[in-house]
C-alpha cells in the first residue's frame, strides 16, 4: 500500500480504538510499547491535533523508554500555543491560597492523623529518608529533597497538603505531567480545583528503581503513588473498598486492611495501625513493600491515561 494511503488509514483505525481526543505523553508511550511504528503515531498526533510541552529531562526519559528520535522530534514540534495574559492552571497550592479556617491537622482520620517520620533502611548512607504516615501506617517513602532543603521539609509539606485534601473530603488521586513535571494531584468530589500533593523527580524514581529491582520512571512512580494514595483514601475517607491496586499482588493486602479496619474502628481509640497489626505477618510485610517499593507487576494502564474530572 502506498505510504500516502497507509498513514490516513492507520490513523483512522487507531481513532476507532481510542477516544477521539488529543494524545497525552502517556498515550504516545503506550502506543510505542504496543509496537506501533513512529510514522503511525506521528500520523495520529497530526490527526488529533495533539500538543506536548516537553523539557530536556523528558526527552532523555522518552529516549530511555525506547521512543525513536523522529517521534520525539514530532512531539517537540507539536508544542502548545502559549496563552497570553492568562493565569496559570487552576491548581490549589499552599503558596497562593490561605489555610482552611479550621486547623485541619486536628481532624481525626482513621483514628489518627497524617504525619511523617524518619525511615531507616540499609545502604542509605548519609541520606535521610522519611515516610509519610496515616494513623501510624506508613503510606510512602520520600527519598529525594525535590525543591526543598531536606527530605524532612518536603515530607512536612506533603503532610500539610494531605491535611488540606482531608478538609475537602472524599476524592481520588491522579498523576499529571503538566509542563513536563510529573506530579500527584488530589481531585475532591466537592471542588473544581485539584490540590497538588507532590512532584516526582528523576532522582526519586532512580532511588525507587534501586529498591524495587525493576525499571522505575517518574511517570510510573507518579501513577503508582496516585493509586496507592487513592486506595488508602478509600479506606480512611471515602469509606469504600480500595480497588486501584486490586490487580497487583501486594495490593491485595489493602483489601484485607480495609476489612480489618471495618471491625477495628468500632473499638474506642483504635487507629488504622491497630488494624494493620492484626494482619498476618506476611501481609504486614506486603504493606511495607507497598510503601517502600514499586511492585514488579504494577503497570501503567488506561485509567492512568484518562484525564481526571
Amino acid at each position: 500500500m502506498p505510504p500516502f494511503l497507509r498513514w490516513p488509514l492507520v490513523a483512522l483505525a487507531l481513532l476507532f480504538m481510542m477516544p477521539v481526543q488529543a494524545l497525552s505523553v502517556y498515550d504516545v508511550i503506550q502506543l510505542s510499547q504496543k509496537n506501533y511504528s513512529d510514522q503511525d503515531i506521528q500520523a495520529l498526533i497530526q490527526a488529533t491535533n495533539s500538543a506536548f510541552k516537553l523539557q530536556a529531562e523528558d526527552v532523555v526519559q522518552l529516549k530511555e523508554m525506547g521512543l525513536g528520535e523522529p517521534l520525539i522530534q514530532a512531539m517537540l514540534k507539536a508544542a502548545p500555543v502559549e496563552a497570553e495574559n492568562h493565569p496559570a492552571a487552576s491548581v490549589i497550592d499552599e503558596q497562593t491560597h490561605s489555610e482552611p479556617p479550621v486547623p485541619v491537622a486536628q481532624k481525626t482520620i482513621a483514628g489518627g492523623r497524617f504525619d511523617f517520620e524518619a525511615f531507616q533502611e540499609a545502604e542509605s548512607g548519609s541520606h535521610h529518608h522519611n515516610a509519610v504516615i496515616l494513623a501510624g501506617v506508613q503510606l510512602l517513602v520520600l527519598r529525594a529533597t525535590g525543591e526543598f532543603t531536606s527530605v524532612a521539609a518536603r515530607a512536612d509539606a506533603v503532610v500539610k497538603r494531605l491535611e488540606r485534601a482531608v478538609s475537602m473530603g472524599a476524592g481520588t488521586f491522579h498523576a499529571t505531567a503538566a509542563g513536563g513535571n510529573h506530579a500527584v494531584m488530589f481531585y475532591a468530589r466537592s471542588a473544581d480545583k485539584p490540590v497538588s500533593i507532590l512532584q516526582v523527580s528523576h532522582r526519586e524514581a532512580h532511588a525507587y528503581q534501586k529498591r524495587s529491582g525493576r525499571k522505575v520512571t517518574p511517570v510510573l512512580l507518579a501513577a503508582y503513588w496516585s493509586d496507592l494514595l487513592s486506595d488508602y483514601w478509600s479506606i480512611a475517607i471515602n469509606k469504600t473498598a480500595p480497588n486501584r491496586l486490586a490487580d497487583v499482588h501486594d495490593g491485595e493486602v489493602l483489601t484485607a486492611l480495609h476489612q480489618q479496619w471495618q471491625t477495628s474502628r468500632e473499638t474506642t481509640s483504635a487507629q488504622l495501625a491497630d488494624a494493620a497489626q492484626l494482619l498476618p505477618r506476611r501481609q504486614q510485610q506486603h504493606l511495607l513493600r507497598l510503601a517502600s517499593t514499586v511492585p514488579h507487576d504494577f503497570l501503567i494502564n488506561r485509567t492512568h491515561l484518562v484525564k481526571p474530572p
